[in-house]
């Protein structure tokens, strides 16, 4: 029996919240993805670049999460469980470099949920959006989520 997902949240904004990015959490995440550019390892080379330090591989946003929210709450607004979900795409639009000790504001809002017919049945994406702001409040890097629920 196919399951609905409630195309109410669209336009639905989470509560936004904080990332200081670390240094040594850039470093690790280059390592993880097996880029070992020096613009993002090496302290000397980043100092001497344009940027003034290190920066962040551009995939790094992908680690910006709320420690304090609900993992589950966007499932829940949507009505669907983690069984059904696949995750479908991920963009980045970058305005400048991520370097370490800066702390951004993230703010997501779910921007459309559409339906297709797929080879295994129908499905439904959910397109999220995320702004990540500096200090002040100008936009760094917009991320964009699509997450696939077989319905």
């Amino acid at each position: 029996m196919p399951i609905q997902v409630n195309k109410a949240v669209i336009g639905k904004e989470y509560p936004p919240f904080a990332v200081t990015v670390e240094r040594g959490k850039i470093k690790e995440f280059a390592r993880a993805i097996g880029d070992l550019n020096p613009l993002y390892l090496d302290h000397e080379i980043g100092r001497a670049s344009p940027w003034g330090d290190n920066i962040a591989p551009p995939t790094f946003p992908i680690t910006f999460r709320d420690e304090r929210a609900d993992s589950g709450a966007m499932l829940k607004d949507l009505g669907v469980d983690i069984s059904r979900v696949l995750h479908g795409e991920q963009e980045f639009e970058f305005f400048r470099q991520i370097r370490p000790g800066e702390t951004f504001l993230c703010r997501t809002k779910i921007t459309d949920i559409y339906e297709k017919a797929g080879r295994s049945g129908p499905m439904a994406f959910v397109v999220r959006e995320t702004a990540v702001t500096d200090g002040d409040n100008e936009i760094v890097v917009k991320m964009r989520h699509i997450t696939v629920i077989r319905l």
